[in-house]
């Protein structure tokens, strides 16, 4: 994994922390232009957190 993915991930884990409640969709897609990902960075994190796999 690379670093920006990396990054990501703790991104939203800390957010997710912050606030269990959060909506986990507007936070995936937050991220994505936070970072400028591509659409296969966004679908992985999109099956790891919104479809559990």
């Amino acid at each position: 994994m690379n670093k920006q993915m990396e990054d990501v991930l703790r991104y939203i884990s800390a957010e997710m922390q912050a606030d269990p409640n959060i909506n986990k969709a507007k936070l995936i897609q937050e991220a994505c232009r936070k970072f400028d990902l591509d659409p296969m960075q966004e679908e992985f994190l999109i099956n790891k957190y919104l479809m559990n796999k």
